[in-house]
């Protein structure tokens, strides 16, 4: 087990807030060593993930970024007071108020906000939700499932779909959850989501993927460790 960083635009951080994404998925990065070649992972007789070695031509254990009972503490952006800008993070006394963007109070109201800081530098004492890892998957991108979709922090697609048209859902005696199903909106939904953060023509490259499960806490990660010998 161990604590790691990670990565979060505020729509998802918004999405882990809410309670509907307990999902996400990271590229595979492959070891130097490893063949290049797609096709070249393989799955061995307990199901993990095995690669081609270059150099050898023989299969080796797939090593992954994260595995069960990780904590991953979620970075986002973020804001100091506006006496800190220049300050940098590291030197940021750890009492300060902190602004976290994708929620955006405290300072904004009483006109102290300081600059939005890239969540690449937020440091860990800042962080405010913690992921805890059940489950991890290599797979390919586009056989994302619906139910995992869904669970990736997907929009209520059903009701607006009800907005839209109520009348030709009535019609056909076809639910909003049905119609979003039959139409195949949530892994639509992914894909654009993912061309949003890799590019154009990203979603069709159908790269492996480590597909991520996990339970949200809304607190620090050290907060947790102190909770967790308290009980």
């Amino acid at each position: 087990m161990a604590d790691r960083p990670i990565i979060f635009s505020a729509p998802m951080v918004r999405a882990l807030l809410a309670g509907c994404k307990t999902q996400t998925r990271r590229l595979l990065k492959l070891p130097k060593w490893a063949s290049t070649d797609p096709d070249h992972i393989k799955f061995g007789g307990s199901g993990a993930p095995e690669v081609i070695c270059q150099g050898t031509g023989c299969l080796a254990a797939l090593p992954l970024p994260y595995g069960v009972g990780d904590r991953l503490w979620v970075r986002e952006g973020w804001r100091a007071a506006r006496s800190l800008d220049r300050t940098p993070p590291r030197d940021i006394c750890r009492d300060a108020d902190v602004e976290h963007a994708a929620t955006a109070r405290s300072y904004a109201e009483i006109g102290l906000k300081g600059r939005l800081r890239p969540s690449i530098h937020m440091t860990r004492w800042a962080s405010c939700l913690t992921l805890v890892v059940t489950e991890v998957r290599v797979e390919r991108l586009n056989d994302i499932s619906e139910a995992d979709a869904v669970t990736e922090g997907m929009p209520d697609f059903g009701a607006l779909c009800e907005a839209l048209d109520p009348g030709k859902l009535n019609a056909v005696r076809e639910t909003a959850a049905q119609t979003a199903s039959r139409l195949r909106w949530p892994q639509r939904w992914f894909e654009g989501l993912w061309n949003e953060i890799h590019g154009d023509g990203a979603w069709a490259a159908n790269p492996w993927v480590v597909a991520v499960t996990f339970t949200v806490h809304h607190a620090n990660i050290d907060a947790l460790d102190i909770a967790a010998r308290a009980a």
